[in-house]
């Protein structure tokens, strides 16, 4: 079997289980990044991400821009991330230790990766950079999403106590804050399922102009069957025979397969369902017939 060669590039739609897949790899050894944020994503590569998508004014709730940047802002943007890589910066990805002994982050000898939805768009520029990578894709039906994204916004504004004022604000601001949970787009589950169709023609788009070897992953299978698709995932990234099946067995433990279709059985959600399931890529990802 091939030596892992690395890195591990988690992507998909936001609130799909890219943390949650992530988690259970870093628990299972791979290195995910020593600062990170509450959605396990490296600040390393988040911070990176934005601004490429702020040059070209998107961002990660209106990515559309990036999409036709162009071939020029991709090679310069390639440039400046193997500089990035190399910079003292890397230290925010891993740590003092490492910061002496890797010059880069191509030169790390050990299973690592990140994950961030963002990747979804730069994937363009980071393959290039790292053409080894091994690409995750985790993807969740778009109901379920559309409502995680709604409900974490609606969190967002509880737990801070927003007046209306405050919130417009706080979205103007949100940039320069680091918060993304305030989109205001999200009041609207079909804004949160547009996206969500946005994101998944990035995966099957990039993957054919750039003809990438990505690994799908159903977020309601892997809750379904979670150790048979660990292992799976772990064989197709070349580190099974690095694992203790009893890791496995304790790492999966805590998934909770309730979150599969969590959207069944309310009435309303099951009308716009209902209204999304015959269009191509419900069809394409086996999420036409539902029950």
């Amino acid at each position: 079997m091939n030596k892992f060669k690395g890195p591990l590039i988690i992507i998909g739609m936001h609130r799909s289980g890219t943390s949650m897949l992530s988690r259970v790899l870093e628990d299972l050894g791979i290195f995910m990044g020593i600062k990170k944020d509450e959605n396990n994503e490296a600040l390393f590569f988040v911070k990176f991400n934005n601004w490429i998508l702020r040059q070209v004014n998107a961002s990660w709730d209106n990515p559309y821009n990036y999409k036709v940047a162009g071939e020029n802002f991709r090679n310069l943007t390639i440039d400046l991330a193997e500089r990035y890589i190399c910079s003292i910066k890397r230290i925010e990805y891993f740590g003092i230790k490492n910061f002496f002994k890797y010059k880069s982050l191509k030169e790390l000898d050990f299973p690592w990766g990140w994950k961030d939805p963002r990747n979804t768009f730069t994937l363009d520029v980071w393959s290039k950079i790292f053409p080894n990578a091994k690409i995750l894709h985790i993807y969740r039906n778009p109901i379920d999403v559309a409502v995680s994204l709604k409900k974490r916004r609606e969190k967002c504004l509880e737990k801070f106590h927003w007046s209306i004022k405050k919130e417009i604000k706080f979205v103007l601001l949100r940039g320069y804050l680091g918060c993304d949970c305030l989109s205001p787009k999200f009041r609207d589950l079909m804004e949160g399922i547009s996206l969500w169709e946005e994101y998944i023609s990035r995966v099957f788009e990039i993957e054919e102009t750039y003809d990438l070897d990505i690994i799908h992953i159903k977020y309601e299978d892997l809750l379904e069957i979670p150790k048979k698709n660990i292992v799976n995932i772990l064989g197709e990234i070349n580190l099974l025979n690095t694992v203790r099946e009893s890791d496995i067995d304790n790492t999966v433990n805590g998934l909770n397969k309730g979150r599969r279709y969590a959207f069944l059985g309310n009435d309303y959600l099951g009308n716009i369902y209902e209204h999304i399931r015959t269009k191509n890529l419900m069809r394409k990802l086996g999420y036409d017939n539902i029950r």
